[in-house]
């Protein structure tokens, strides 16, 4: 085997149908949005007991457990949060927890552990996994307000908070609890090019390679939980943000490449001023 790699990435609603006969949930579909102009308001949420429902004439919590309510039904938890009386409660300690989980991967990805100690790669995901986690929490949930509402969407920057800090937080935290299994069959193994002592036991192999699959596919199926949910906060489909997530990927590309390019450029003239 050689080496590891990991993603971080939803999932879909239930398959309740509208009045128009078409599914408001399901894989991109829509539950309970208005895309007209303006915020959306309490009458687009039917009254529904303990699940979602009207009380003091404002969208009333679910009651569910939000950790794992929020991988069949991201729209309706995101609701819960955004109408709750504290929607950022822990919203930057789950994000930069989720940050860590995701620097895991990168140091994986990288096969960090071909140059480092594990005490250097602890250190280096532990800082930048935070660095992340509040570039996420500030920066993402800004891009994705400002991106938004190009696309028409109506949800601020706050809202924007409670999808990069709870939302995203809670899923990455637990897909990243895999990472517990894998270092406990793997250990440095995760982080080097070369696996021999996974390679020795075919058992042990095979055992971390499902690990690997199902941390994809949970990857894969948060993605989505994260589209719906960006969708709700924004008042649009599931489809709409999967493009803004399209336009923020590669607005972020083209700002890394001119600053790495502005930094190179400097970098030069300063080298050659000196002589170097």
């Amino acid at each position: 085997m050689y080496g590891r790699y990991g993603n971080n990435g939803n999932s879909e609603d239930s398959g309740e149908r509208g009045d128009s006969g078409k599914g408001k949930d399901g894989l991109f579909g829509r539950e309970n949005f208005d895309e007209s102009p303006g915020r959306r308001k309490v009458t687009d949420y039917p009254e529904r007991e303990g699940r979602g429902g009207m009380k003091n004439g404002q969208p009333a919590p679910s009651g569910l457990s939000p950790w794992l309510r929020v991988w069949i039904h991201p729209r309706q938890v995101t609701r819960d949060f955004l109408y709750s009386s504290n929607p950022l409660k822990n919203a930057l300690l789950l994000a930069l927890i989720a940050g860590i989980f995701n620097a895991l991967n990168s140091a994986s990805g990288r096969n960090a552990g071909d140059d480092m100690s594990a005490g250097g790669i602890a250190v280096s995901v532990v800082i930048s996994g935070i660095v992340g986690g509040l570039a996420t929490y500030y920066i993402v949930s800004w891009l994705l307000r400002l991106i938004g509402g190009w696309l028409g969407g109506t949800g601020s920057t706050k809202d924007m908070r409670v999808v990069s800090g709870r939302i995203y937080g809670m899923l990455g935290i637990m897909v990243g609890l895999l990472w517990i299994p894998e270092l406990l069959i793997a250990g440095m193994e995760n982080f080097t090019s070369l696996t021999p002592n996974l390679d020795e036991s075919v058992g042990r192999s095979m055992l971390y390679l499902g690990l690997i699959m199902l941390e994809l596919v949970f990857g894969v199926w948060s993605f989505i939980a994260i589209l719906h949910a960006t969708g709700e906060a924004h008042g649009f489909s599931a489809w709409k943000s999967l493009l803004l997530y399209v336009i923020l990927f590669f607005a972020v590309l083209i700002v890394a490449f001119v600053l790495i390019f502005v930094v190179l450029t400097v970098f030069g003239v300063t080298l050659g001023v000196f002589g170097i």
